[in-house]
């Protein structure tokens, strides 16, 4: 008979049974589960045992809460097994239960399920028994359809009453999918039947609400017995009623049980949980035809069978997109199942059709695991302003542990992909693919990601495609403003599939635990649902602080007394602080103190400028390495005279002044005025030189708690790790890699919003090829790329820093991860950790030429003390133009060659060195120079060595800075006899903060030697000034040389000639 349903014309009979059936079938021919029959190779057939049939019975209690309607209401159930079938005497397709049977706790209805059948639970666990509130409206004449009274509508509001009797023929229904083929919005009633021939309009069924029930609890050991609460939810756009019908949630209680249990001989261990969200950067075409757009997922093979195809095996399809701005989304995850049957193309989700999942929009673009080496640049869309194609549906899969297993077997040996294919109607005509690497899931304790899988065009060979098609994928190419298109999608085991699962059947047993079967958690931390919102709260006090530092390090540093001084400055900071504030607001403060008023919501902002003020005084009182700028007032002075006595004490011993790097090293440890900068900075330089032993030390002498922030921790990695190389015991050798892998996983897991220490695991699992904890790796140090990282500032000047003075600049072709990457390398080899610095280079070494990616790696063997006899010195051509990069080479050759003793060589590469002409450049290999000085002085070639440390010192000539290169001069002058000349480098050096009685040795010698008898003594007794620090022998080698029957004894200077010659010496 001919009805209509909400704005639409149709043709419905009175039972549904046939509707259903015809819906079913195609919906069948659809659908794709993880059954037998469709994951063929991958999850193998299931052992088939003796199966019979158990029925589930079903029985309405109560219903409550009924809306007021005009005509009699009737609900009808529906499943896709569609199995269900009324208990009567007379055989009915019927589904339907009358308004006068609501009370009458009949009809029962009878479902067919197999039991310990996979089949039927991956069909029960995707399809949730769906429950519809209609009202039947009969055929009647045109402008003679009933209304709900006048005395109902006058308890509404006023202005709800005005919306609703403006016009009695207004209706704002949900045109249903059972009975209707086209969707329209709110219309009239009366004009739905103008198809009608006269005056007559057809019966139809009106949607009141609708709800479902979940049926996996009903797969247990146990018979199943329940009374099971069902909402029935109307869908409110606009109005809050209808002409015909008030929109009210409806309670319902069904009393279902079954004589037999579902599960006899079988379990299943796991769910997986398949979230389609969205897809971003969509041209503007897909947009329109949004409705009419699918996604399918399958596994693909990643090698062709023998026929040239690849093997396909398909989960599942998503049907219909809503065009919308991002920001506007409803939050709800809705059963793709019910949204394509029901929903079909609507704009909007519904507690109808709601999962117990949620996606979190303020963490829409985080914890994402992109396609590799892609940008999609997520910092150019706008959430409050782009549009995106949402769908948010939601399928659920059983798995078995035979098909866990095999699962997991096909993914950890990577020989399958996930293929995201993007079609219009159907699965055939895809014209967009995304591949998934699902390697992740292999990874231990990893059950929950959420993917970013770049959609790029499908280009087949055949010429009859369609122009839709053709359309679609050509707006891809022409439209470059926007960003690539891509899916985020989010797939979730409810237990790690790499382990072996717990039975969850039980959990049905249980009315407590059952319900945990609706949602899928991140296990790695039971806490995941609030770890994100932990970590955004952690991210945002550190760009507080940092912001604070910078600020205070500002102000001290250029001495500003004034905001009038820097007043543009100021304004900016102003602004960039308002906006942390409002954050930290938001995501701390209102949370853990919510507000119901204007004046609970001042006493939030007070306790809040309180707390912040107490942060900001202990940034000043709690200083360390990791925020010295916090404590810049105090220390500053101290620590920069520490950095420039280290510089020189490294210096001294890389060119083999090891006494006198001892007398500068006890001096400062005993008149250092913060021991803790001191301990730091000594520990860096034995971690930096190989002395793993000595520099365990500081962990142990330290008591401040310094040894437990991030940068010590990070080195005491590698420390541990060296230390178990080189352990005596085999068991701890063999064991000492797999200790250090895991001890790094531990550190990230406590140091989650650190990049350096992801990026380090990502680099050592790429180097033994394992996918997984790339995968993993990768998926956290993406998401960190745009928080503050912690930086290692005011520190000495490393070791590699000297040896390979300027940064190379990485190639422009090297995206933003391989910058990350070249950072972290940086700071692993500031740190002294070079085993680790080499791991990461390799990972990014092709984004250099060739002689930047051979300087660098033969520097870190030279650090590392790892080039022997067979290591082959080269010398890779430059052009003609980059005369810089020669010179490196023969710094770095050099180097190399003097680190295993072949000085001879060395001196051959360092001497190129002293063909440079350009001003100040010399600087830049003051190691090489200095080490050829020193080899120079030794061979008695005082006039190289002069030349060599003459290259040392710039043409500003800052003696602070250069005690090394002028005391070194001043020596190969003396031994030159130039004594007047040496003076003069001698007397630069007694400006060095440490006491140096060597300097006062030489100085006493050259003025005896020049007759000055009263300096001379002077000096002298400034050299032994202190008696317990002993001279340097070649001293009194030198007084030795002096024939005193030469000397005059004379020591005043009462017309003395010797002390007629007035020399300033300072």
């Amino acid at each position: 008979m001919d009805t209509k349903n909400n704005g639409t014309t149709t043709t419905v009979r009175r039972t549904s049974r046939p509707l259903r059936k015809k819906r079913s079938s195609y919906r069948q021919s659809r659908r794709s589960t993880f059954d037998s029959e469709q994951s063929g190779d991958l999850l193998g057939p299931e052992k088939r045992i003796s199966q019979q049939r158990v029925f589930l019975y079903i029985q309405l209690n109560v219903i409550d809460k009924l809306p007021e309607t005009a005509y009699p209401m009737e609900l009808h159930l529906f499943h896709v097994k569609n199995t269900l079938q009324k208990m009567q005497e007379k055989y009915t397709k019927d589904t339907i239960i009358y308004q006068n049977e609501f009370s009458m706790n009949k009809p029962v209805f009878a479902m067919g399920i197999m039991q310990d059948d996979i089949n039927d639970m991956n069909t029960f666990s995707d399809n949730p028994l769906v429950i519809t509130l209609y009202q039947r409206i009969p055929r009647h004449r045109k402008g003679h359809m009933k209304t709900i009274n006048m005395s109902f509508n006058a308890k509404c509001d006023g202005a709800d009453y005005t919306a609703s009797t403006s016009s009695t023929t207004q209706m704002d229904g949900i045109p249903d999918q059972n009975f209707s083929k086209t969707t329209g919005n709110s219309e009239s009633v009366e004009a739905e039947g103008e198809s009608e021939q006269g005056n007559q309009v057809g019966e139809r069924l009106q949607f009141i609400s609708r709800g479902n029930c979940d049926l996996l609890q009903l797969f247990q050991r146990r018979r199943f017995i329940s009374n099971v609460e069902i909402f029935l939810y109307p869908q409110y756009k606009r109005l809050l009623r209808t002409p015909t019908s008030e929109k009210i949630t409806t309670s319902t209680q069904w009393h279902m049980y079954s004589i037999l249990p579902m599960l006899k001989n079988f379990n299943f261990n796991n769910l997986v949980f398949i979230t389609l969200e969205s897809i971003y950067n969509v041209p503007d075409d897909l947009h329109e035809r949004a409705a009419d757009l699918g996604v399918s997922i399958a596994f693909r093979s990643k090698l062709p069978k023998e026929n040239g195809d690849y093997h396909v095996l398909p989960i599942c399809n998503y049907y219909s997109f809503s065009s919308q701005i991002i920001s506007t989304q409803s939050t709800g995850i809705v059963w793709e199942n019910i949204k394509r049957d029901y929903n079909p193309s609507k704009n909007f989700s519904s507690l109808q059709m709601e999962t117990n999942m949620r996606i979190k929009l303020p963490h829409i673009f985080r914890q994402l695991l992109a396609t590799p080496g892609v940008d999609l640049k997520l910092d150019q869309i706008d959430p409050l302003v782009d549009v995106a194609l949402i769908n948010n549906s939601l399928h659920r899969f059983v798995l078995t542990e035979e098909m866990r297993l095999i699962l997991e077997s096909a993914i950890s040996q990577n020989d399958y992909d996930l293929v995201v294919q993007l079609f219009k109607d159907t699965p055939e005509n895809a014209f967009y693919e995304g591949v998934i690497n699902p390697s992740i899931f292999v990874y231990p304790s990893v059950n929950n990601c959420r993917f970013a899988t770049l959609l790029t065009p499908i280009f087949r060979p055949s010429v009859t495609r369609r122009t839709s098609i053709q359309n679609s994928t050509s707006s891809f190419t022409t439209n470059p403003s926007i960003g690539p298109m891509f899916a985020s999608i989010k797939i979730c085991f409810y237990q790690p599939i790499t382990q072996r699962n717990e039975a969850l059947d039980t959990y049905n047993e249980s009315v407590l635990k059952t319900s945990k079967l609706r949602r899928c958690y991140d296990l790695q931390d039971i806490r995941s649902d609030c770890e994100e919102d932990k970590n955004v709260v952690e991210e945002l006090y550190r760009a507080f602080d940092n912001l604070i530092s910078d600020v205070t390090a500002f102000i001290v540093n250029r001495e500003i007394k004034s905001v009038e001084q820097k007043r543009d400055y100021f304004c900016c900071q102003l602004g960039n602080l308002n906006n942390i504030l409002l954050k930290l607001c938001g995501a701390d403060f209102n949370i853990r103190m919510p507000t119901k008023n204007n004046i609970e919501f001042r006493e939030m902002i007070t306790h809040m400028y309180k707390e912040l003020i107490d942060r900001i005084e202990n940034q000043f009182d709690n200083c360390s390495w990791e925020n010295v700028c916090h404590c810049v007032t105090a220390y500053e002075k101290e620590q920069k005279r520490l950095i420039g006595m280290m510089n020189e004490l490294r210096m001294m011993c890389i060119i083999g002044e090891p006494e006198m790097a001892k007398q500068i090293y006890e001096e400062l440890k005993a008149g250092s005025n913060n021991q803790m900068f001191f301990n730091f900075y000594t520990f860096l330089n034995n971690v930096e030189n190989l002395n793993f032993h000595s520099a365990a030390q500081f962990f142990l002498k330290t008591t401040d708690g310094s040894q437990d922030e991030y940068f010590p921790s990070l080195a005491k990695l590698y420390v541990n790790y060296m230390m178990d190389l080189q352990s005596k015991d085999e068991e701890i050798v063999s064991a000492a890699y797999s200790n250090m892998l895991e001890n790094l996983r531990i550190f990230a897991d406590k140091h989650s919003l650190d990049m350096d220490i992801w990026i380090l695991l990502y680099c050592y699992y790429k180097s033994h090829e394992y996918l997984p904890g790339m995968e993993y790796a990768r998926w956290k140090y993406e998401n960190l790329c745009d928080v503050p990282a912690k930086t290692l500032s005011n520190t000495p000047r490393s070791l590699y820093e000297l040896f390979l003075p300027n940064d190379f600049e990485i190639s422009n072709s090297a995206g933003k991860t391989n910058l990350k990457f070249y950072q972290t390398f940086k700071l692993f080899a500031r740190l002294g950790a070079y085993g680790f610095a080499e791991i990461v280079f390799a990972q990014i070494s092709e984004d250099f030429t060739p002689v930047e990616a051979y300087l660098v790696t033969t520097t870190l063997k030279t650090l590392q003390g790892q080039i022997d006899d067979e290591f082959q010195i080269h010398q890779l051509d430059t052009d003609n133009n980059d005369q810089l990069m020669h010179y490196y080479q023969a710094h770095v050759n050099g180097n190399a060659l003097y680190s295993r003793g072949s000085f001879d060589e060395a001196i051959v590469q360092f001497k190129d060195l002293l063909n440079i002409t350009e001003p100040n450049v010399g600087c830049i290999f003051e190691i090489s120079l200095m080490r050829l000085a020193h080899l120079a002085f030794e061979r008695e070639d005082y006039e190289l060595a002069s030349q060599a440390f003459e290259m040392c010192l710039p043409s500003d000539n800052k003696p602070k800075k250069h005690f090394m290169a002028n005391y070194g001069k001043a020596l190969a002058l003396y031994y030159m006899n130039h004594l007047e000349e040496a003076t003069e480098y001698l007397a630069k050096c007694t400006e060095v903060e440490v006491f140096m009685p060597d300097i006062w040795g030489y100085l006493a010698i050259i003025n005896l030697r020049m007759n000055r008898n009263k300096r001379a003594l002077d000096c002298w007794k400034m050299a032994k000034m202190y008696p317990e620090i002993e001279l340097n022998n070649h001293i009194y080698e030198e007084l030795e040389k002096i024939k005193f029957t030469d000397l005059h004894l004379l020591v005043d200077d009462d017309g003395n000639p010797a002390e007629t010659v007035t020399f300033q010496i300072f």
